[in-house]
């Protein structure tokens, strides 16, 4: 430094004698600033990130000399890219705040003048945030390594400043930082894991839950596992599916229990583990050379595909099969209770019905109204259902109640466009219209009655209230 400095001096004296003995040569323009230098090369984006860092900007104004290794607009924009970043001010959030980001800043610049004549071949300089960049020379071409190994170009040399060089690159350098994690939702979007995302979402306040926990591991199933659970459960997306496993209550079921409620890397598995879940139930996890597989309570077996994303509350582990925990559904006489079909119960325990019902392998059940018996027991002019038993007798109400049950499983979704004539317990045929989401049912007399509740999942079938009481041939 002292030599350069000595030079500097000798050189400004030189210049002071030349001057006077020649007083027309013309001034030059005094060299600009890094900053002025960097917009006049049109480096906003390099300015901005300058401007963001309090103070830094003085700072390279006023150092004795440095060369800085200047990124492009185009490279701050692959730099987005690479982080998932939607502008600059998201890039400082996902570099982990300001003083990151002037780690970055400083990791481009040298606190020393190195025009491109003056590199060796290869040469090893310590930046301003105090890490190493190495430096290539081969020809004309210049090239920059950082801290990861990737490698920059200098695509504009030799850009004088007031105080030393600026050097133009293709590439933004990363040093030695330490990332901030993702948290859940962040690394889900990441993997593409969308069908996830969704489920979660739907599950009031789930998400909330999950990003407040505090240490967790998931187990997160890819969109084509999902595709994969629709097909099994003959649904089209995943509200059709949510419907046929029992509503939101047991959609959160299925989604707790992909959650440990602790932190578990692959690294500190056992062979054999059996974790409690949010789910209530507990997952088995097996890891073997081969991998980390999972197995659920129906016996399914299912592999990790992506291990070890961590998150800022624990860790994920990407599956290709979705979990399925022991599901509570109710039985028919549990639905048509909580529905208060109190009417339709009270007749179907004097038929005696009840538990063909309950242990029929698949059913679906159009259940009346209390107030369609209402008007069924004013149609007959009776006024009571022991009434109406005795006026149309206990085989022939037998048969009404079955003309209710078909013997399979249909949920609204499942039904054609259109009307459909579908067997049933009694021995004849009703006919079941769909028209868009509205299903209707017409009985042997002709009259049409609206499905007013559907798809209430069963353990053996499903539940459709209407609000009519169907009719076969008495």
């Amino acid at each position: 430094m002292e030599k350069l400095l000595k030079f500097l001096i000798f050189g400004s004296m030189f210049f002071a004698i030349l001057s006077c003995q020649d007083e027309d040569v013309t001034p030059q323009p005094p060299a600009p600033t890094v900053l002025a230098a960097a917009s006049n090369a049109g480096l906003s984006t390099l300015v901005s990130a300058v401007a963001a860092v309090p103070g830094l900007g003085s700072v390279l104004i006023n150092a004795d000399e440095i060369t800085v290794f200047a990124p492009t607009n185009d490279a701050f924009a692959a730099a987005l890219t690479a982080f998932g970043a939607s502008d600059l001010n998201d890039l400082v959030n996902k570099l982990g705040g300001v003083d990151n980001l002037e780690t970055v800043l400083g990791f481009h610049v040298v606190p020393a003048v190195a025009f491109a004549a003056d590199l060796q071949a290869s040469n090893t300089f310590t930046t301003v945030s105090g890490q190493q960049i190495t430096v290539a020379k081969s020809g004309n071409n210049v090239t920059v390594t950082d801290f990861a190994g990737n490698v920059a170009n200098v695509v504009t040399a030799d850009v004088a400043i007031e105080n030393g060089v600026v050097h133009v690159i293709n590439r933004v350098l990363i040093p030695n930082i330490v990332l901030p994690k993702p948290n859940l939702v962040e690394a889900a979007t990441a993997a593409g894991l969308t069908t996830l995302l969704s489920a979660v979402t739907a599950v009031e306040g789930l998400a909330n839950a999950l990003l407040s926990a505090e240490g967790i591991t998931v187990f997160a199933p890819t969109n084509a596992a999902f595709g994969n659970a629709l097909e099994a459960f003959n649904v089209a997306n995943l509200s059709q599916l949510v419907t046929k496993i029992g509503g939101i209550e047991n959609l959160e079921k299925v989604l707790g229990f992909h959650v440990v409620p602790a932190v578990a890397f692959a690294a500190d598995l056992q062979p054999t583990n059996s974790f409690p879940t949010l789910g209530g139930q507990n997952i088995t996890v097996n890891r073997s050379p081969n991998g980390v597989t999972l197995l659920d309570a129906a016996g399914n077996t299912f592999k990790v595909v992506t291990a070890d994303v961590a998150i800022e509350n624990g860790v994920v582990h990407v599956i290709d099969g979705v979990l399925l925990p022991t599901l509570d559904l109710p039985n028919v006489v549990e639905a048509a209770t909580a529905a208060n079909l109190t009417v339709l119960l009270d007749a179907v325990t004097a038929a005696g019905l009840g538990q063909a019902l309950l242990d029929a392998e698949a059913i679906t059940v159009f259940a009346p109204t209390n107030a369609a018996f209402t008007a069924l027991l004013a149609a007959q002019e009776v006024t009571s259902l022991q009434a109406l038993i005795n006026k149309l007798g206990a085989p022939a109400v037998i048969k009404v109640l079955q003309f209710h049950v078909v013997p399979a499983t249909a949920f609204s979704f499942d039904l054609a466009e259109g009307p459909q004539s579908v067997p049933t317990l009694a021995g004849e045929n009703l006919t079941v219209t769909r028209t868009g989401a509205n299903v209707t049912v017409r009985d042997a007399a002709g009259t049409t009655y609206n499905v007013v509740a559907a798809d209430v999942a069963i353990e053996n079938g499903v539940v459709h209230v209407i609000d009519g009481v169907l009719l076969p041939t008495l």
